[in-house]
Parts: C-alpha cells; sequence; structure tokens
C-alpha cells in the first residue's frame, strides 16, 4: 500500500492489472505440497527463525503476528504516540514504512534506532519495511532498498530477537513471478553476505497481490536464503482478498510450500472493490497466519477508509479499526505478546500471560514496588498496620513496609496485600473515589473493586490500574515528588514514568534472579563472573586494543573475535561497585578512567588495577541492556561508544549519561 494516496501513475497501474487479475483468478487453485524441501532457518538467526509453516521466536515459542502499519516516513512526528496507541490496544506487532531516500525523505538510522527501542519499550514486535520500492519492477529500486538495509546491519543483528526486515514494499508490480524471483533471489544473497542475520519477509509480486508467485516460485526464493529464515507476505485488497474463496485459495496455496505466510496489509475495502476482511481475519486464526491491518492514520485522497483510528492516540478507532481490533477473530481476542519479552519479573508461579484485556496474569507473588520515576518504593507509612495509613514512597530498606503481597482474582485483577499488617490489609483507593488525586491508603481486605487493579506490562515495567475507575486511571507519584514520604494518588494514565513501577522479588531483599538484587541505589549486586560486553548501539564488543596488557593500552569497540582482548572480570567489593578485569592483563589491570578525569570525553584506558575509585564502576540495569557508571563522577557518567561510532576502533570515553543505546551494553556471559 502506498502511503496516505498512491501516485495517479500508480493508481492507472493497478487499474491497468483488473483485466489481468479476472484471467488469473481463474487459475487460482490447489497444488499439493513440495516434498523434499527443509524449512528449518539456520541457529545463526539467533531471533525469529522458520519452522515449517509457523513463526518461531528467539525462546522456541510459535508466534503468530497480530498488528497494524504505522505511517512513519510520512507522519514521523506522531510515530511514538502511535505505537504506544498500538500496544495499549493489544496489538503484538507493528510493520513500521521508512524510506531510503529514493522517493521520499531518508529515514535516518537514528531514527530507526529510535522506532526500534520504542517497539521493545512497549513489548511490540518491530517489522521495518522500505516503501520507496512499492509498484516498481526495476531491480535497481531493490538494490537501492538492499544498501540501506546494510547500512543498518549493526543496528539490525543487534535485534534479530525483536525485529523482522520486509525487504522491500510491494516491489514488483507486474503479476511476473519469474522476474520477481529473480530479483528477490539476488537480494536475499546479498543481504546474508553481508552479514545480516534476521528473519527476512518478502512481499509477493503485482504489488503484494499475487500470491501465486509464491505458490510456483517461492520455493526457489526461500532456498537463495542460506539460513533457510525467510517468509512471505500476501497484501490482501480488492484482488487478492476480495471474497471468501479468494482469501483461502490464496492463503492455502501459498501455505503450501511449506513456508509461513503473513497478512502484511489488508482494509475493509479498496480501490477497485470490496475485501472480506472478515474471512481474513477468520481464516488466519484457523490456519494460524499472522495478519496486520493497513494502516493507522493518514490515508488520504478517497483512501480515508483506509484509518483504523480517527485519532493518533487510538481513542476513537473507525468502524474497519473497531473490526480490526474488537471483531471476530480481532486483535484482542486473538494477539499474545510475544515471550521474547519475558514473562515472569518475579513471579512465583511461573505461568505468566497477558490476557486480551492487556493485563499480565500469573504475578502472584511477594513484590517489592519500584517507582521508575524516582527509584524509590511503594511504602506503608511507618509500617503502620492500621486502616487509613497512608501509602507513599520511600527509600528502599526491605522491611514489611516495602512489601507487599499480588493475589489474583482470576478475572484479570490483583488484590495488593501488604506484609505490615500480615496481608490481612491492602492497597485501597479512599472512599472508592474515581477522580484525579484521590488517596491511596491501606485498608483491611474486602475484595471491593477499590482494592482491586489491574498489571499491565509497559516495557520493562508496569502501569497498575485502578478497577474503579474501569482501569481509566493508575497509581501515580504524585506531582513527580522525588521525596522521601511523596505521596501516592490515583490518576488517569498517562505513561508518564511517575505511573510506572518495577516489580522486584521480595523474597531477596530485591534479588530479581538467584543471588543478583537491586540495591536502594540502582545498582545490580552479584554480577560477579566473566563477560563478553557488548554495545548495545554497534553490536561490537568491548576491547583491549590488540590485546595487549600493557598500562595504557586504549579500550575500544571491536567486531567479535572471542579473544582474552574481550572478556572481562566484574568484581563486585561489597558497596554496590565493580571492578572490570581485563583477561589480557590475566586479570591484573582493568578498566580505568584516564587520570581520575571527570568531564565528558575523558578516556577509558586498561591500567594496572589499584582499587581507586576511576576503577570503580555502578551497573545498572536498564531494559535488558546495563549501563556502567563511573563511581569517580558520583555515578554521573558512563561508559560511551563515542561520537555513536560503529566502527571497528571505535573510542570509548566517559560521557554524562543520557540513556542512548551508546551507552548501554549487553553482558554475555563467556
Amino acid at each position: 500500500m502506498n502511503n496516505k494516496t498512491r501516485s495517479s501513475i500508480q493508481f492507472k497501474r493497478m487499474l491497468s492489472l483488473l483485466m489481468t487479475f479476472f484471467v488469473l483468478a481463474l487459475s487460482i487453485s490447489g497444488v499439493s505440497g513440495i516434498s523434499g524441501f527443509s524449512t528449518t532457518a539456520s541457529a545463526a538467526s539467533n531471533g525469529f527463525y522458520v519452522n515449517g509453516t509457523s513463526i518461531y521466536d528467539a525462546n522456541g515459542n510459535i508466534f503468530k503476528m497480530r498488528g497494524l502499519n504505522i505511517p512513519h516516513a510520512w507522519f514521523s512526528s506522531y510515530t511514538e504516540t502511535s505505537i504506544k496507541a498500538a500496544a495499549s490496544l493489544g496489538a503484538n506487532t507493528v510493520r513500521v514504512v521508512l524510506s531510503d531516500g529514493q522517493i521520499y525523505s531518508k529515514t535516518s538510522s537514528g531514527e530507526v534506532e529510535y522506532i526500534v527501542n520504542l517497539c521493545k519499550q512497549n513489548n511490540l514486535i518491530c517489522i521495518l519495511e522500505v516503501h520507496d520500492t512499492t509498484g516498481s519492477d526495476s531491480t535497481s529500486y531493490l538494490n537501492n532498498a538492499v544498501n540501506y538495509w546494510i547500512e543498518l546491519k549493526n543496528l539490525l543483528n543487534s535485534n534479530t530477537k525483536y525485529v523482522i526486515l520486509n525487504i522491500a514494499n510491494e516491489w514488483y508490480g507486474s503479476w511476473n513471478g519469474s522476474a520477481w524471483a529473480e530479483g528477490y533471489k539476488s537480494a536475499i544473497k546479498s543481504l546474508r553476505n553481508a552479514g545480516i542475520n534476521n528473519m527476512l519477509m518478502v512481499d509477493c509480486a503485482g504489488w503484494g497481490q499475487y500470491p501465486d508467485s509464491i505458490k510456483y516460485n517461492g520455493k526457489e526464493v526461500f532456498n537463495a536464503d542460506s539460513q533457510r529464515n525467510t517468509v512471505f507476505s500476501i497484501h490482501m485488497y480488492e484482488y487478492a482478498g476480495g471474497d471468501s474463496t479468494t482469501v483461502k485459495t490464496n492463503i492455502d496455496n501459498a501455505l503450501s510450500i511449506g513456508v509461513p505466510v503473513v497478512i502484511g496489509e489488508f482494509g475493509a475495502q479498496h480501490t477497485n472493490g470490496d475485501v472480506d476482511e472478515q474471512t481474513i481475519l477468520n481464516y488466519c486464526a484457523q490456519k494460524g497466519v499472522g495478519y496486520l491491518g493497513w494502516s493507522w492514520k493518514g490515508n488520504g485522497s478517497g483512501l480515508e477508509y483506509l484509518d483504523i483510528s480517527n485519532t493518533w492516540d487510538g481513542s476513537s478507532l473507525t468502524d474497519w479499526g473497531n473490526t480490526l481490533f474488537y471483531g471476530t477473530n480481532g486483535i484482542k481476542s486473538t494477539a499474545s505478546v510475544c515471550s521474547v519479552y519475558g514473562t515472569s519479573s518475579g513471579s512465583s508461579s511461573g505461568n505468566v500471560y497477558t490476557d486480551s484485556n492487556g493485563a499480565v496474569i500469573g504475578l502472584d507473588g511477594t513484590y517489592y514496588i519500584k517507582s521508575v520515576h524516582s527509584g524509590k518504593y511503594l511504602d506503608v507509612a511507618e509500617g503502620r498496620s492500621a486502616n487509613g495509613t497512608n501509602i507513599q514512597q520511600y527509600q528502599f530498606n526491605g522491611s514489611d513496609a516495602q512489601k507487599f503481597k499480588l493475589v489474583g482474582d482470576g478475572n484479570g485483577y490483583y488484590s495488593i496485600l501488604t506484609a505490615c499488617s500480615n496481608y490481612n490489609s491492602g492497597i485501597d483507593v479512599y472512599a472508592e473515589g474515581t477522580s484525579n488525586g484521590t488517596n491511596i491508603i491501606q485498608w483491611k481486605h474486602s475484595g471491593g473493586d477499590n482494592q482491586k487493579f489491574q498489571i499491565v506490562k509497559i516495557g520493562d515495567a508496569y502501569a497498575i490500574k485502578t478497577k474503579i475507575t474501569s482501569c481509566y486511571s493508575c497509581l501515580d507519584v504524585y506531582n513527580w515528588s522525588t521525596a522521601n514520604g511523596g505521596n501516592i494518588a490515583q490518576y488517569e494514565y498517562g505513561g508518564g514514568n511517575n505511573q510506572l513501577w518495577y516489580l522486584e522479588d521480595g523474597t531477596s531483599s530485591g534479588s530479581s534472579s538467584g543471588n543478583v538484587y537491586t540495591d536502594s541505589n540502582g545498582a545490580v549486586i552479584g554480577l560477579d563472573g566473566t563477560y563478553y560486553i557488548k554495545s548495545v548501539h554497534s553490536g561490537k564488543y568491548l576491547d583491549v586494543a590488540e590485546g595487549r596488557s600493557a598500562n595504557g593500552t586504549n579500550i575500544q569497540q571491536y567486531q567479535f573475535n572471542g579473544s582474552d582482548a574481550q572478556k572481562f572480570k566484574l568484581v563486585g567489593d561489597g558497596n554496590g561497585y565493580y571492578s572490570i578485569l581485563t583477561a589480557c592483563s590475566n586479570y591484573n589491570s582493568g578498566i580505568d578512567v584516564y587520570a581520575e578525569g571527570t568531564s565528558n570525553g575523558t578516556n577509558i584506558i586498561q591500567w594496572k588495577h589499584s582499587g581507586g575509585d576511576n576503577q570503580k564502576f555502578q551497573i545498572v540495569k536498564i531494559g535488558d541492556a546495563y549501563a556502567i557508571k563511573t563511581k569517580i563522577t558520583s555515578c554521573y557518567s558512563c561508559l560511551d561508544v563515542y561520537n555513536w561510532s560503529t566502527a571497528n576502533g571505535g573510542n570509548i570515553a566517559q560521557y554524562e549519561y543520557g540513556g542512548g543505546n551508546n551507552q548501554l551494553w549487553y553482558l554475555e556471559a563467556c
């Protein structure tokens, strides 16, 4: 699908295909499956992979896409709002429109990184596509798209668990499966030879509406992928999805080659006729096929009926949007969050899942509840057990005043009981109030709606929504306080960090797993061990230049090689800080902030271990990665890939913490 309007040239071209369609439609019929055709992806993908006609995630679980298309290339200022809205309504996937600069303004690498991070924060799988290729038969357009993806290789490879690469939107407008296949065989080989490891998605020929190209030519396209990790996409508008028979036949024929198929775009109608959207929803559910509605908002020039939402924030859906989300076999009733986003976060049950309303089920257990905004913890004032005791925030102390038990009612809601009352009382919305600012207190447990809460996953944290307001409002650190004793109130949900909370296992003083826990300053304790340290930004690894052992050797980033130059031992000091010792020095030296500098840009080097503050680091969990903060700056600054380099030899410096991916690191056990 084009952006808010197809160009007049594109429109005329679609009309010219009409007569061809009637002839081709007569030939759409079932064929026997192709034998001797292995579809299991190489383990090299380390992310999504193909097995038979199913898509599996990195945890080995079947994943069924349920989502929609986001028009970033044309409406970039609304991307964040749109993505958050899609997630809040229950989608598990978004397909995002990008541009390689051939027709539309080029989407920068920084924008793409921002989009991917937004998706990860909202538990969405991200499908990225280049839209400039729409309807083109030119291999130069396809090759330009390939080159664009190669420019983004490091970002893509560092997110194989979260990102699927839709190579080129609706490339090859003609209904010619053979020429389409030749183009994609070359493109796929180029991407793999360049080292891109993500699952690939290929739109079928004929503006995405000629599924016979998959049926007759899909095998050779799939086999061109050295990782056997390519899936196919049909865009089901009036030609490919005009009636029930056509929908079912096209899906069956595509699946007959033994590879997954996704409905990458569809609507309720289109330029030249109706679309049987209900059969698409029903048959996808029956066959285990993913689907992505077109498109969130912004369609124009007579195509406004394709808008899913009347508003960018999703507060008012169109008829088409209501069908997509709330209709039979729509997103709300069939979507599940991908398992790569985790499920337990301290749960004692181990059976955690998200229901159709977005509520996380199975979190029953005892927790410390930490504010994302302030770093302080939910707290019963002075640890009292009396009715009416205020609920506040306070620095971590591990007492019963800060321990809360989540008890699910089986219907998507929890009571939050207090340890200081011996779990006889719980968190309560005062006097059953529904207004903004209503106070949160402790009261003897009654099971009323003012004592029940829906817990919704937002990134790696949770919103705690109040049933008494039909989950419109949530627990809020009032007025964005950072003080001990800052009040907790009910306020309409807006997504701010003062309304988000971490759940930390309350059985082990903040521990999240085993002997690893987060202390009251946010430092992760118990990570002692040997690691490769990988940049979230570049995908490259912390590295001692040339593996030298000498004092003053530069610390840089470099592609993975598994040598001692890239092995580092974390040794905790018992006070929330680590020395980071280097294997190439036989762990006699470690990472050092040069000359005890405190300014931005101070170089990071190797130096004989002395235990000084310039050799000590606080490690703070950020999502599924870590910031490595320098004690010499009182943890104001951190290890930074200088100037956002992606090159081998890119320098590592100290820089004030800003939360960019160039300041975040994965720890991979050696």
